[in-house]
């Protein structure tokens, strides 16, 4: 009988604009993440991808912020 148990991926959490965004996959990285939601949401077309905080139950929690302005 083989006793090893699957590793669940954290639970993570996507805060864009006062929005709560859904994780499409566990498993896609979160630069895909963002990608997936620029679909619906323009303004993460240009968005930084910040984080993750880690919660004390061990949430991934990720800010999407639009970034301002240009770097030159």
């Amino acid at each position: 009988m083989n006793n090893t148990t699957a590793t669940l991926p954290a639970k993570r959490t996507f805060n864009y604009n006062g929005m709560k965004l859904d994780d499409p996959d566990p498993s896609m990285p979160p630069e895909k993440v963002l990608e997936f939601h620029a679909l619906l949401h323009a303004g993460l077309t240009n968005a930084a991808l910040k984080g993750p905080a880690i919660g004390p139950d061990g949430e991934q929690t990720y800010k999407l912020e639009v970034k301002i302005g240009d770097d030159n």
